[in-house]
C-alpha cells in the first residue's frame, strides 16, 4: 500500500472532523502511515472470506411530550 501524502491525511482529517495543525502533518503521516503498514502486515486466515457488518447505534430515545 502507498504511503499517504499529506493532502491524503488533510483530507481524511477533515471529513473526521480533526483540525491538525500544519506543523504537525509530517509527524501525524509518519505515525499513521507507520500504523497502516503494520496492519497490513496482519494475516488472518479466511479474514477476506467474511462479509463485514454494518454498524448500527441505537437512536436516542424521544421524549413523548
Amino acid at each position: 500500500m502507498p504511503d499517504l501524502t499529506d493532502e491524503d491525511i488533510l483530507t481524511l482529517a477533515r471529513a473526521a472532523g480533526v483540525a491538525i495543525p500544519p506543523e504537525l502533518i509530517a509527524e501525524v503521516g509518519y505515525s499513521l502511515n507507520g500504523v497502516l503498514e503494520a496492519l497490513d502486515r496482519i494475516d488472518i486466515p479466511g479474514l477476506d472470506e467474511i462479509e463485514a457488518l454494518p454498524i448500527i447505534q441505537p437512536s436516542p430515545p424521544v421524549d413523548a411530550a
